[in-house]
């Protein structure tokens, strides 16, 4: 665009014909935004004045729809929000449209986020392009799957336990996990405050680093220094092709100068990984608070009760919202306290390891069907510490695997910069 060799609005007609083509094949999109094109039109018409280009500058993004747009819908995939119009734009999505970012729409999620698939009763199954008849992950499936099939250059997701690197595993995609409290959650639909994030869903380590700046984040410099990778062979599972991607990945690290240490053990994780979670103790309360501040007044209901008694959600969640809303709220104290626990161990593992990153796969399990996927526990250690991670895809034979890397809060550098080693392997490049 720079070079004026495509016009934005050019740009959009692209994206646009993609969505109007296939996506009934991949349910992705749940509305597209009705002054895209005229966002498109007036960055054409700032280039034709030779204004400096805004970073994004006719960059095409697509949104979850837990995230608000003014003058559209805010509808986390269930029919009884399909007409909850919020009061303004979320700031993280202010950013990126003053950035000169096109917003083309919403896309499809997990309703509420519940779930590692993506179904709603808007929108139905969020289909895995490269593996039909398989989910794409959730719960921000329809943003992965919008940036895999070039409905958008990027998209944004939300992740309270692996909900933006799942999809982006399942995908071939980087996903960006910040740290916990650094980027702006007004504007989002809540999941559990405590764990909740907003993050890009890119094709690239640098994508994902320059929307990560331009919704808020901050990356200290650090000087240069030897960086210690452990390989957290306890996350691992057993399936061969995720093995060998993750093993793949340390090669690569390897050849670039990184130490791997191989393997690394911390006791106590999984332990302090088991019991309830923070989703159960903090929905209800967030989300009826969500419901009475975030939207203009009859275009939402009042509470959680209210949507409950609608039934106009998929009924696989009544069970779930019912004990949610009923949910001992005593219990929060007791479970943010084990995520304490679990960051001092973390901390102290690493502090006595020497080691700077830990790397392991984003899922155990490569997804076949529309089954929520038995992920298993390692999106969760970034979860419950509010530490930053990314999932970044590894070439394989068959399909890309996602191997995740998990840093202490404040070493955003160096998870980029690791990022960038990672995603240069290629499983089917050595087979030593």
């Amino acid at each position: 665009m720079a070079a004026g060799k495509r016009s934005a609005e050019a740009a959009l007609d692209a994206c646009l014909a993609r969505i109007a083509a296939e996506d009934h094949q991949w349910k992705a999109i749940l509305s597209l935004a009705p002054d895209a094109r005229d966002a498109a039109r007036r960055a054409d018409d700032s280039a034709g004045r030779g204004e400096t280009f805004a970073p994004l500058h006719g960059i095409v993004l697509a949104i979850k729809d837990n995230i608000d747009l003014a003058g559209m819908a805010t509808t986390s995939g269930c029919l009884a929000l399909a007409l909850a119009t919020p009061r303004a734009s979320a700031p993280v999505v202010e950013r990126l449209q003053a950035a000169g970012a096109i917003i083309i729409g919403k896309t499809n999620l997990s309703e509420f986020s519940f779930e590692v698939r993506s179904r709603s009763s808007l929108g139905g199954d969020v289909i895995c392009p490269l593996a039909p008849g398989s989910t794409a992950g959730g719960s921000s499936g329809g943003s992965a799957v919008a940036v895999a099939r070039g409905y958008a250059m990027a998209a944004i997701g939300t992740d309270t336990g692996g909900s933006i690197r799942i999809p982006a595993a399942c995908n071939g995609l980087v996903g960006l996990r910040p740290a916990h409290g650094v980027l702006s959650l007004a504007g989002v639909a809540p999941l559990a405050p405590s764990t909740d994030t907003i993050g890009p869903i890119t094709r690239s380590v640098a994508d994902a680093a320059l929307l990560y700046r331009i919704m808020g984040g901050t990356i200290a410099q650090r000087g240069a220094r030897p960086m210690r990778i452990g390989m957290l062979r306890q996350a691992f599972g057993a399936d061969p092709a995720i093995i060998a991607a993750c093993e793949q990945a340390a090669r690569r690290l390897k050849e670039a100068g990184v130490a791997v240490i191989d393997p690394v053990e911390i006791a106590e994780l999984e332990a302090l990984l088991d019991g309830p979670h923070i989703v159960d103790a903090e929905f209800a309360a967030a989300f009826d608070a969500y419901l009475a501040r975030n939207f203009i007044a009859g275009t939402a209901p009042a509470n959680l009760a209210a949507l409950l008694a609608s039934g106009r959600f998929l009924p696989d969640h009544r069970d779930a919202i019912t004990a949610r809303l009923a949910y001992d709220r005593a219990a929060t104290a007791v479970i943010l306290d084990q995520h304490r626990r679990l960051t001092i161990v973390l901390t102290e593992a690493l502090a006595r390891l020497r080691l700077d990153a830990l790397l392991y796969p984003t899922m155990r399990v490569i997804p076949r069907g529309l089954d929520n996927p038995k992920v298993g526990w390692a999106p969760e250690l970034a979860a419950r510490t509010g530490w930053p991670a990314m999932s970044i895809p590894v070439r394989g034979a068959a399909r890309p695997i996602g191997v995740e890397l998990l840093v202490p809060a404040g070493e955003e550098q160096l998870l980029f910069a690791l990022g960038r080693i990672v995603e240069s392997a290629d499983i089917t490049a050595s087979s030593a």
